[in-house]
């Protein structure tokens, strides 16, 4: 289990459902930037053991990307959406 308060994105690989993001105009980068700039976290209603990740890119680009923890230390980018 991700434990949110104390996430520190550089212990953690990722995986993303790139053609989902694509669809939704954000690249892999973006989404990854998300993660190393302070984020705040909801979780999803739609996905039970899922997460709403709500944060910013480098460019200051406002995304939301729905998350899971895949396995131990692997969190799953399932899409996202600009905000």
């Amino acid at each position: 289990m991700v434990y949110w308060q104390r996430f520190d994105p550089a212990s953690f690989d990722y995986e993303f459902n790139e053609d989902e993001l694509t669809t939704h105009g954000i690249t892999v980068d973006e989404a990854t930037e998300v993660f190393w700039n302070g984020f705040e976290v909801r979780q999803n209603k739609r996905q039970g053991t899922g997460y709403q990740i709500l944060g910013q890119t480098d460019a200051g680009r406002s995304l939301k990307l729905i998350v899971y923890e895949k396995r131990r230390r692997l969190i799953r980018v399932v899409t996202g959406w600009p905000i």
